[in-house]
């Protein structure tokens, strides 16, 4: 028997019941979607975590009328911990996916010196890219490259504090000890917290010409 408890009135109880439910609390998780052959998205009002930046039709003049882009912002701060974008293509034509760790990101590697921690992954025809940041020192260089089958399939990607995770099939990188991939939060420019950036059908800076069609629906969750 815990003599701790024993004997304690209701009221303190509950009291300590509400500090415990206090100490540990619980990200505001919400889900978005995006319909990137309509332009539309529910819930009409994003998640508290979730930033609509833009939306608009692709800028690419090989994709049919139709297709649109959007760049969204995620917030991943505590007590959230991570992101769960899941893309759904038809046939991918340019750049179709990008996550970025800067808002000025713009695929290839680096940014335009918004942040050193600037990693980013892309997705450009049927090829995956990673690149990594700038910190604690070194390139923002290509660290990863995959051929993927995009055709009609669609894969889920994780991202947390140094890791990004996708599938199927199920790959992992893990920057843990090296500290070389997404910075959640970011140690080199508070202002940019634990903000994680998506481009969907371009990439996540401005650079227009880097945009694409084929990614048709995206669900992005942070939790």
């Amino acid at each position: 028997m815990d003599h701790a408890i024993v004997g304690k009135p209701l009221s303190a109880l509950c009291l300590l019941m509400l500090c415990a439910g206090v100490a540990h609390a619980q990200c505001p998780k919400g889900t978005f979607f995006v319909d990137l052959t309509t332009g539309q998205t529910y819930p009409a009002t994003p998640p508290a975590r979730v930033t609509l930046l833009t939306i608009a039709p692709t800028a690419n003049p090989f994709c049919p009328a139709g297709w649109y882009s959007a760049v969204l912002r995620l917030d991943v701060s505590p007590p959230c911990d991570e992101a769960e974008i899941t893309v759904e293509w038809e046939k991918p034509t340019a750049w179709t996916v990008h996550i970025a760790d800067s808002p000025t990101n713009d695929g290839y590697g680096g940014d335009s010196g918004t942040t050193l921690n600037n990693a980013e992954m892309w997705i450009n025809q049927q090829i995956m890219w990673v690149a990594t940041n700038r910190m604690p020192g070194g390139n923002d260089d290509q660290h990863y490259q995959e051929n993927l089958q995009l055709n009609y399939g669609a894969m889920k990607f994780t991202v947390k504090n140094q890791w990004l995770s996708w599938g199927t099939p199920y790959h992992v990188l893990n920057a843990a000890l090296t500290k070389k991939l997404f910075a959640l939060p970011d140690t080199n420019t508070p202002a940019e917290a634990s903000f994680l950036y998506v481009g969907l059908n371009r990439i996540v800076g401005s650079d227009l010409t880097r945009s694409g069609c084929g990614a048709q629906r995206a669900m992005i969750t942070v939790e």
